[in-house]
């Protein structure tokens, strides 16, 4: 027991140090094209507005590239069976599981902040066509990334 307590105790730690890496500025040349969500001249006056598509731009490529990641890097882990997995298959799929949640936390952030808008223009009866469709865009945009990434790795695993 004593011996397991160990190996959590430096599995957190090494999740720490990991996570704490600097190199997000390197991006995997494989992973898919950053996407850009195209600005409405309509709304370019809304700084809110461009700010919020701004970022949920940001947070969509970082969540994509963090799901490449994952996939990648847990292949060996995802291909096996609950069953078969041995402690050390389970530490290292907690770990995967804990960098991808770290790295993921702007899409949650921006997530918020998009909703808030929303409901705040929705509040204030003063959410108009254009508006609505640019935050429209946004949403087709996330859809279209997570298609893009089920067919690259639909037939990734066995």
């Amino acid at each position: 027991m004593r011996y397991l307590v160990r190996i959590i105790i430096l599995f957190f730690v090494i999740t720490q140090i990991t996570s704490c890496k600097s190199d997000k500025n390197e991006r995997n040349p494989d992973f898919l094209a950053p996407l850009t969500i195209e600005i409405p001249d309509d709304v370019k006056n809304d700084t809110e507005l461009v700010s919020i598509i701004g970022s949920s731009e940001k947070a969509i490529n970082e969540f994509s590239d963090n799901i490449e990641q994952l996939v990648i890097d847990g292949k060996e882990i995802l291909n096996k069976k609950e069953e078969d997995y041995s402690l050390t298959d389970g530490l290292k799929a907690g770990k995967l599981m804990l960098q991808f949640v770290s790295n993921s936390t702007q899409m949650a952030t921006t997530f918020e902040e998009f909703n808030t808008y929303v409901e705040n223009k929705k509040t204030q009866g003063i959410i108009n066509d254009q508006q609505f469709k640019a935050l429209e865009e946004v949403s087709l945009s996330f859809d279209k990334r997570i298609n893009q990434i089920n067919n690259k790795y639909k037939d990734y695993f066995d």
